[in-house]
């Protein structure tokens, strides 16, 4: 995969995981408030943990840029000595 479509597929990921979540709550059965609470919790805490793998990947990414940037600049200056 190239990485520049990284950020891409895990955003579609996450809103696809989004969308799962939503269509299964509405589409449920009647349940009780208990149920529909823990649903509710066990949802944020899996979206704040998406959206933290998200973020580490995006910084992982832009790390990895600035290290290739860098190591282009040096091949250049290398070259043109």
């Amino acid at each position: 995969m190239d990485t520049k479509e990284l950020p891409k597929t895990l955003a579609l990921l996450t809103v696809g995981f989004a969308a799962g979540v939503v269509a299964g709550i509405l589409f449920a059965p009647t349940i009780d408030p208990e149920t529909t609470d823990n649903i509710k919790r066990k949802a944020g805490e899996i979206g704040d943990e998406l959206e933290g793998k998200y973020r580490s990947e995006i910084e992982q990414l832009k790390d990895k840029i600035s290290s290739l940037r860098g190591d282009g600049e040096q091949v250049a200056e290398n070259i043109s000595k």
